[in-house]
């Protein structure tokens, strides 16, 4: 596969001086995990002000990695991008992804737009030549090697008046995304090892939604659960997610491992890269259930939820995910989808527990908001639904070189009472 890097309005992805390189590492989702396919290195061509670098490279081992794609699930492809501009003394850091079609792994070309997010003073080797930036996974990075019930709703109903029915689908005229959820920070160990976890988190990281999408596809889903008074109960569909913790390496050429060492950057990924489906007569359907009872992540998920709104909810009346979430954007105008709890799971198995507050997304292509179906049913006395976000604010790309910030559904969690 041929890609051409472009910045975020369309033009050949270039650097800002007359002496840069931009370099690319990478990665593809696959059904068996996320896969590297590659560190790529693009060093400026021209001569004097006409600079005619093209910003193109040639992707290669995707049949190795994925041997045939099928119209209804496509798996994204995530460019981690560095642009070291040595004349003004400046790193500049981004990130790209895409889908992989059927075309794709017969060479053809496409455009990758790159969203520049930050940038620091250049270190001196790197000032000089000969060195390289890389991402490398951590020990403590987990991916699901089966599937796992992963909740897409939850009804706590402890403090109810009566029977609750919630209920999710997922509509496959559209296509469904599962866009992964990054944060950005430095020293992450040290910083998640003391402390409460909610504000490690908040302190810690900086948190980017919607910066990839590991994997889409073509999708039906439909669960309902009735919840008792005085109990929990969720949604869930059998998925694989994944959580990366990735350091930043600043290599020498020609050293090996030994001429590596670590930046002090490091980032995590989270997300799903795999769901369970079954073809059926119009389409393929998701597999999932509903079950009693809290999640087995437990408490490292409610500890982060946050109070979003209050909904009175008379007897036998409901009302939609849609209404309950749909102001959540504000100002900003940017919403999430729905959020799941990737982080939570991992912590369940591992990771450290301020990653409990990360939540990947689930939301129709283009669309943005909380657009799949779903509601809540109150059967007996009138009560107050509350629903709940984040308590971190994720960032998101509005423009060249602005962003916005806004908390995220956060489960979709809702409470009666």
């Amino acid at each position: 596969m041929v890609v051409v890097l472009t910045d975020e309005h369309g033009k050949v992805l270039r650097g800002f001086s007359g002496d840069y390189e931009v370099q690319v590492q990478v990665d593809v989702a696959t059904p068996s995990g996320i896969k590297p396919l590659g560190h790529y290195r693009i060093k400026r061509s021209g001569f004097w002000k006409f600079d005619t670098t093209g910003s193109v490279l040639t992707v290669k081992g995707l049949r190795k990695v994925l041997p045939r794609i099928t119209e209804e699930k496509r798996y994204g492809v995530r460019f981690s991008v560095w642009i070291v501009d040595r004349e003004n003394g400046v790193l500049h850091r981004g990130i790209g992804s895409t889908f992989l079609s059927a075309a794709d792994l017969g060479g053809v070309s496409k455009r990758v737009k790159v969203a520049i997010f930050e940038e620091e003073p250049l270190p001196k080797p790197a000032r000089e030549g000969g060195y390289y930036y890389e991402w490398r996974p951590a020990d403590d990075s987990w991916e699901a090697s089966r599937y796992l019930k992963v909740p897409l709703l939850i009804i706590d109903n402890r403090d109810g008046k009566g029977k609750l029915q919630g209920s999710i689908s997922l509509d496959g005229e559209y296509r469904t995304q599962f866009s992964a959820t990054l944060a950005y920070g430095t020293d992450l160990e040290a910083k998640f090892g003391n402390g409460d976890p909610v504000k490690a988190l908040s302190s810690a990281v900086t948190i980017y939604g919607k910066r990839w999408v590991p994997m889409e596809g073509k999708y039906y889903f439909y669960r309902a659960v009735d919840v008792p008074k005085g109990d929990v109960g969720y949604v869930y569909l059998w998925a694989r997610p994944y959580y990366r913790h990735e350091k930043e390496y600043i290599c020498a050429e020609g050293m090996g491992a030994y001429g590596c060492s670590e930046t002090g950057k490091e980032r995590i990924d989270v997300g799903i890269y795999d769901v369970k489906a079954e073809k059926g007569a119009n389409g393929y359907i998701i597999d999932g259930g509903t079950a009693l009872g809290s999640p087995s992540f437990g408490q490292a998920f409610f500890s982060f939820t946050r109070e979003y709104i209050r909904y009175p909810l008379r007897s036998n009346e409901g009302v939609s995910m849609r209404y309950l979430f749909s102001g959540m954007g504000g100002s900003c105008g940017v919403r999430f989808g729905v959020g799941v709890p990737v982080g939570a799971i991992a912590v369940a198995f591992g990771a450290p527990a301020p990653v409990a507050g990360l939540v990947a997304s689930v939301q129709y292509e283009k669309a943005g908001s909380v657009s799949i179906g779903g509601g809540i049913q109150n059967y007996e006395q009138p009560i107050t639904l509350r629903a709940f976000k984040s308590p971190q604010r994720y960032r998101f790309k509005t423009g060249w070189f602005s962003s916005c910030s806004v908390g995220v559904p956060f489960g979709l969690y809702v409470r009666g009472g």
